[in-house]
């Protein structure tokens, strides 16, 4: 992609214009210019405004956005266009009827479309030929939700952790392991399970000592290194392995265990 000059400026008005009812847009001098290709801002002229409220939020416009405006063009049904009615403006979709009535139209079934009459002053100031998102704060009260949630799940799953014994956990990995295990790598297959259903450490050298407490003497130890070593594939959650295209005997093994863990796990 070849670099153009920003040689054009567009006047941008930080008042915006609301996407509801109509309302005055303010002054008619700009709060500040962007500067963009010529070949961008075409013949004509183009301001930039952002939206207010949400009754074009089914076309995709939403509050805060920027909208570029294109300035003085003829306009057709189905365009976006800012219109001043009786000195305030609004931002609606333009659309002529059978009787032809000319309407404009709201993109959110709250609002009831305008119609323009012949005592109203209506001029069309131009049509959206952009709209740029604005990315959005995740909000604090969601946040705290996901937080206080994710600390009831760790909660909920230690208070299960302590429902099986050292003998217990011993005794359900044997049977399920049985001749399965051949590598020392497939305690990775254990990992996942025993962190998300018993509250097993997920630190790798907390989760290594946790096992090798389990005294699983027939079968290799669990290190820290072979973990943190581990494709990140094995750190994921086990629905999540299947989607991977893994074509080995020691990827398809550590599922087959990982799947029969969690079974005999409940």
């Amino acid at each position: 992609m070849r670099p153009r000059l920003c040689d054009t400026p567009v006047p941008y008005y930080d008042n915006g214009v609301p996407c509801g009812t109509p309302q005055d847009i303010g002054s008619s001098y700009p709060d500040g210019y962007y500067m963009l290709p010529h070949d961008l801002v075409e013949r004509n002229t183009i301001i930039i405004i952002h939206a207010e409220g949400n009754s074009m939020k089914d076309a995709g416009i939403e509050d805060g956005d920027e909208v570029h405006v294109l300035l003085d063009v003829p306009i057709r049904d189905g365009d976006q266009v800012v219109v001043s009615i009786n000195g305030e403006s609004t931002l609606k979709s333009y659309y002529r009827d059978a009787e032809g009535t000319a309407w404009l139209v709201p993109c959110n079934e709250a609002y009831d479309a305008i119609e323009i009459t012949d005592d109203m002053d209506v001029r069309i100031l131009g049509k959206v030929v952009k709209c740029v998102k604005v990315a959005m704060a995740t909000s604090f009260r969601y946040m705290q939700q996901s937080v206080a949630r994710t600390k009831r799940n760790r909660t909920a799953a230690a208070t299960q952790a302590k429902a099986y014994t050292k003998d217990d956990l011993r005794s359900i990995l044997r049977k399920v392991l049985g001749a399965e295990m051949v590598a020392a790598a497939d305690w990775v297959a254990v990992y996942r399970i025993l962190v998300d259903r018993c509250g097993a450490p997920s630190s790798h050298t907390a989760f290594a000592e946790f096992v090798n407490a389990l005294d699983m003497g027939e079968y290799p130890p669990c290190t820290r290194d072979l973990l943190r070593k581990a494709d990140a594939i094995y750190m994921r959650p086990i629905y999540e392995w299947d989607k991977v295209d893994i074509r080995s005997a020691a990827h398809d093994r550590r599922i087959a265990i990982a799947k029969q863990l969690r079974a005999a796990l409940g």
